[in-house]
């Protein structure tokens, strides 16, 4: 986080590995259940909306697809809902469901800094800026919300959390009063005679409450969110042109004329034109504008028309720039909407804009049976946007189809000859009635002077109804799925949308924004050396645990704020055990039988109902959890639901009726507590898989899971295998009578073939107690499902565990088992068919062949072989088109520093080298000031090559691109392998490339080191003694043949060969070097680069 990262569960990171090792599921419904086992036909409905869709098909066809594809890759898993929501503690603050109530990021919030986009708000969130919302009164005391009592009004509440939530599907609401809303289906909205009500669920006899009171941008800035430089040109009338520099402020003047320009004018390509009619200029609004513009923009020209209005244009294309950049378009009157600026600006500006709306074309309608305050449009999409802006000075309104659309067409024939066709459209109304017409006159009002007076005498002269504070649900569809988002606000647990109270997010979602503090017990702990159960030591450790799990749920941190407020909230908990099959094996009973169902039983329900107990005892002293008073009869009602479940344990079977009495006991004693002082957690317990922490607490099995395997391997994430045999084993066979020595032997066997199948002197009436998860004598899958029916009656939550099939189980037999999980009262299935996915945790062998042949699976007519061999095709493809991967420097590495000098600039190269010795990365220090822009610049460039070296970039094609590149800083170094180089880039690579490269590819890019000059000088000595010298002195040109002895020309004389050269700077070879293939002039005597010619 500190380095930059975003570490939020919904930032980019995360979604990107999101689906790993996840668990995907369906949930059914008991009707759905009652529908496979009759053979009927089910109706699929909308997610979004509820409405049927497409066609009838058979419930068992389409659940033999579910289990089709859990058979394939063990996914989904079946949730039943019908049940989970039968045990739910807290059914009151919303059912449990598996998605979030949100809203599309168009969809505005009242807030303290306008009517924002909810886009925008998360936005702006993100940064940091603290945003202010307005929460209702009205909704104080639900669903835990404990701040003040309700009331009227609203209250500026900072949100602990504005969160995106993904991409959902949406519905859109339209309400009698044409108040249009869009939302998740789930989400819920306040109704006065209901409380909250989700989207999906609203009838037209709820009465959803509108805003009510103000809701001031008290907070906006006065600054304009747009800027132009140019400046307003405008002509006097003596001809002369004058400049004014726009506004960058907001003003009410400004708010007022763009207000009358969305009424009565239009942007064109050319001017910006207000069009005002008699009684405008009557009562001196076409003056007051006037005014407006000459001081905004520098004036406009006046100009009376023949059909008796007046014009006002302004010219300057700099103003039609100011007022796009603030939202005015310059759309036809049906597609006009209010500019997005206005839902931002400040409140006082806000009312401006509705006075020159509202004056423009907004009347005062008074007759003896009709009086209201109305403005007409063609657009309805600004009427709605309208209703928004007024509901956030706390007036309602409705909007009214006044003309229904009509066939006529208008028509005409332009200057040009065109002929033009029009079709009339229909025409709308919205009408602010009985109180809110006070609340209009005062808050807003017009800018024309006789509508006010007009609309000031009828509030005098008439009494006024109460407007009606609510409105009902016309229509609801689908409205596609978008990016949705949503906020956790903790005072009143409610916020307003577009005129409308609703609920946010963190205390209706129990399971889905909730946290649950998981602790298991290793239950061999507790057993005696008879095999009892030591019912008051375990006593004794649920009451530690359960205290301690509580006191940590407010201190903790969470991934959200929605989550801790929820956890807070609820104060959910998640107490389980670990080695269950162990405890069963130890005790002589098979996992499948009955006595191992009654004492797992018996177990889950004292720890359960011990649990209760003590949460209650500690909301006698400190509370019950927040939304316990609003879930009170249904809490109530689960917990007795618990304690009846334990009178069916049959004691009989467990040999421990010391046991069942206690659990029993528990709960006797859970539930008269709880009714008087209630419980502290909503839930208590649950059977977490444990998968990690049963080998922390040194456990033979996991979670309720008999054990997998006498002998398995287990698959670590960062690599390799660690065995793993089960010590259950000796105990279980001295509970059965075996003496030491048939122990040793039967053990002996296990070690040597992993099974203990054929162990001499093992009676075969007792091989099921040592029964497990995979292999011959597997525990079928009806014996996993009977073990979870037994114990989730005296579970607060669901149990994680996995039902193992054989890889030939078939699809009917997956299908049988979720129908048998729902007939016994499971919550939740998941299946896990051997082989069904590309890796697994847990084997019974080491990648090794133990004898047994494997069985060969048929799929649709190939062979598992045929399978594996197309599946090896496929991720060999695959991988062969995939990109670069980054092989990254090991934790320790070697280095070479070397310190260098450059036109007077001083720094040190590090390169870090892999474990062959070729460079991976390069580091620069002391280059220029700490923030510099050279340092910056060229600690950039160390990054870049770093990155493309672990890319795979080969050194050498870096080098051909920096080496030899010129700008400053230049000059002479101190470095007698590179005395002069042309930028700090060029002397970096040559000097990588002269530690890091061979001589062959440093002579063809042209870098002279010491064994390359060697070289060139060995065989330029060689050449002059063949008198085969072919420098240019010698005629032979760049890279020329030497030109062949004329006939009858004295042969010259034999060439001397050259002494070494004493120092670099010395004459280099004359004979060119080749870069890129090509003859280069030769190297300078300064520095050892490459001239041109």
């Amino acid at each position: 986080r500190d380095a930059g990262f975003d570490m939020s569960i919904d930032g980019d990171g995360f979604i990107s590995i999101q689906y790993q090792n996840a668990n995907n599921s369906v949930r059914v419904t008991d009707e759905f259940m009652h529908a496979v086992e009759a053979d009927e036909e089910w109706r699929t409905t909308s997610r979004a909306t509820g409405e049927p869709v497409g066609e009838p098909i058979q419930a068992r066809e389409l659940m033999r697809e579910i289990a089709e594809a859990a058979w394939r890759c063990a996914d989904p898993g079946i949730q039943f809902d019908t049940t989970i929501n039968q045990w739910h503690t807290s059914p009151n603050s919303g059912r449990i469901n598996a998605s979030n109530p949100c809203f599309p990021g168009d969809a505005r919030v009242h807030t303290t800094h306008g009517l924002m986009p909810f886009e925008e708000l998360y936005e702006r969130w993100t940064t940091g800026e603290i945003i202010e919302v307005y929460t209702h009164r009205a909704t104080a005391g639900e669903n835990g919300s404990a701040s003040g009592p309700k009331g009227d009004g609203v209250v500026a509440s900072t949100p602990l959390q504005v969160m995106r939530t993904g991409v959902k599907p949406i519905v859109n609401l339209r309400f009698a009063n044409g108040l249009e809303l869009r939302c998740t289906p789930n989400h819920k909205l306040w109704t006065t005679n209901r409380g909250y009500v989700a989207a999906e669920e609203l009838t037209a006899e709820d009465r959803v409450m509108l805003n009510d009171s103000p809701t001031p941008a008290e907070d906006a800035s006065w600054e304009l969110p747009v800027t132009v430089a140019a400046k307003a040109k405008s002509f006097s009338r003596g001809g002369s042109v004058a400049f004014t520099e726009l506004p960058d402020r907001w003003s009410e003047g400004l708010g007022e004329i763009m207000g009358h320009l969305v009424g009565d004018g239009c942007l064109t390509d050319s001017s910006t034109v207000f069009v005002y009619g008699g009684d405008d200029v009557e009562d001196c609004t076409l003056e007051q504008h006037e005014m407006y513009l000459y001081e905004l923009f520098g004036g406009g020209s006046r100009q009376d028309m023949d059909n008796g209005t007046v014009q006002l244009r302004v010219g300057s294309s700099a103003v039609r720039e100011l007022l796009r950049g603030l939202g005015v378009t310059g759309a036809r009157a049906h597609d006009k909407r209010v500019p997005a600026s206005v839902f931002k600006a400040p409140v006082e500006v806000q009312a401006a804009f509705l006075r020159g709306l509202f004056g423009a074309d907004g009347c005062v309608s008074w007759t003896e049976n009709n009086r209201y305050v109305g403005l007409g449009s063609r657009s309805d999409a600004l009427l709605r946007d309208v209703q928004r802006l007024i509901s956030a000075f706390g007036t309602r309104s409705q909007i009214y189809n006044v003309a229904t659309r009509s066939q006529a067409r208008f028509e005409y024939t332009r200057v040009d000859g065109t002929q033009v066709a029009y079709d009339s459209r229909s025409g709308f109304d919205l009408r602010i009635t009985g109180s809110d017409m006070q609340l209009f006159a005062q808050r807003i009002g017009f800018s024309t002077r006789r509508k006010n007076d007009r609309l000031a005498a009828m509030n005098a002269v008439h009494s006024r109804y109460s407007t009606k504070p609510t409105t009902q649900l016309k229509g609801r569809e689908a409205d596609g799925q978008e990016q949705v988002y949503n906020l956790s606000e903790p005072m009143h647990h409610s916020y307003i949308v577009d005129g409308v109270v609703v609920a946010n997010c963190s205390e209706y979602m129990h399971v889905d924004d909730s946290a649950c503090n998981l602790a298991s017990i290793n239950l061999m702990k507790f057993r005696r050396p008879d095999g009892t159960f030591d019912v008051s030591r375990f006593e004794h450790v649920v009451d530690i645990m359960l205290l301690a799990q509580e006191i940590v749920v407010t201190p903790s941190s969470y991934p959200t704020e929605q989550i801790g407020t929820n956890a807070r909230a609820f104060r959910q908990l998640g107490l389980g055990y670990a080695n269950l099959g162990a405890f069963l094996m130890s005790n002589g009973m098979a996992y499948d039988s009955d006595a191992g169902r009654a004492t797992a039983a018996a177990i889950t329900a004292l720890m359960t109902g011990r649990g209760y107990l003590q949460s209650a005892k500690v909301a006698a002293a400190m509370g019950p959890y927040d939304a316990y008073a609003l879930n009170r009869e249904a809490h109530n009602d689960v917990m007795r639901m618990h304690r009846d479940a334990s009178l069916a344990i049959p004691d009989a079977v467990t040999g421990d009726t010391a046991l069942v009495d206690a659990a029993r006991e528990s709960w006797s004693e859970a539930v008269a507590l709880g009714e008087l002082y209630g419980y502290r957690n909503a839930q208590a317990s649950v059977l977490a898989p444990t998968g990690t922490i049963s080998f922390l607490m040194d456990c033979d099995t996991t979670g309720v899971e008999p054990d997998f395997s006498l002998v398995k391997f287990k698959e670590l994430v960062g690599g390799g295998t660690m065995t793993i045999v089960n010590r259950t084993v000796p105990m279980a066979l001295r509970t059965l009578g075996y003496g030491e020595d048939d122990v040793a032997a039967i053990v002996a066997h296990i070690d040597a073939t992993n099974s203990i199948i054929d162990a001499p002197g093992l009676l075969d009436d007792h091989l099921d107690v040592f029964d497990v998860a995979v292999g011959s004598r597997a525990i079928s899958h009806e014996g996993h499902i009977k073990m979870m029916g037994a114990v989730q009656p005296f579970l607060s939550g669901a149990i994680s565990k996995t039902v193992n099939m054989p890889q030939t189980a078939t699809v009917e037999d997956i299908a049988d088992a979720y129908i048998e999980a729902w007939r016994l009262g499971v919550k939740a299935l998941a299946i896990y068919r051997d082989g069904s996915k590309t890796a697994q945790a847990l084997r019974t062998d080491a990648q090794e062949s133990k004898g047994e042949e494997p069985a060969t699976v048929v799929v649709e007519g190939y062979t598992e072989a045929d399978l594996e061999k197309a599946v090896e095709a496929a991720v060999a493809k695959a991988v062969s088109n995939d990109g670069p991967k980054r092989k990254r420097m090991p934790r320790e590495r070697e280095s070479i520093t070397h310190k260098f000098s450059l036109g007077g600039h001083e720094g040190y190269i590090t390169a870090g080298k892999y474990e062959d010795g070729t460079v991976g990365e390069i580091f620069l220090t002391d280059i220029g000031k700490e923030g510099s822009t050279m340092r910056g610049m060229m600690n950039s460039f160390a990054t870049s090559i770093s990155i493309a070296l672990q890319y795979g970039v080969p050194l050498e094609t870096l080098v051909r691109k920096f080496a030899y590149m010129r700008f400053e800083p230049e000059g002479i170094t101190q470095n007698s392998e590179i005395p002069f180089a042309k930028s700090m880039p060029d002397y970096i690579m040559r000097w990588l490339a002269s530690r890091f490269l061979d001589a062959d590819v440093q002579e063809d890019l042209g870098i002279l080191t010491p064994e390359v000059r060697a070289r060139k000088l060995g065989e330029d000595a060689a050449s002059s003694a063949a008198g085969d010298s072919i420098g240019p002195a010698n005629g032979a040109g760049n890279g020329g043949a030497a030109k062949p002895p004329i006939a009858g020309a004295a042969a010259p004389a034999a060439a001397v060969p050259a002494p070494p050269t004493a120092a670099l700077t010395d004459t280099p070879p004359s004979r060119p070097a080749i870069l890129r293939g090509l003859d280069l002039g030769p190297a300078c005597n300064q520095c050892g680069g490459m001239m041109q010619r």
